[in-house]
């Protein structure tokens, strides 16, 4: 069962996202408008790979440099 989903999905590296992920820590903390640092992981990653990150939370994802964003959910 678990090798029948492995082989439907991709994963995605997250290693290389970790220096957009400092730099984007340090420039929202020093605007004081800090998010979760998962939310920043997440959104560090769907940059650095170039993806469009889909979530309903905008209002979070959007105070990221260079993010690409759909909400799929709300219309907007």
């Amino acid at each position: 069962m678990i090798d029948s989903f492995s082989e439907r999905i991709t994963i995605i590296p997250v290693f290389q996202s970790i220096n957009i992920y400092a730099k984007e820590k340090a420039r929202l903390r020093q605007l004081g408008t800090i998010i979760s640092d998962l939310d920043l992981f997440i959104g560090a990653t769907a940059i650095y790979n170039d993806m469009i990150l889909i979530t309903r939370n905008v209002r979070e994802f959007e105070r990221l440099n260079n993010i690409r964003i759909e909400n799929w959910v709300d219309n907007q």
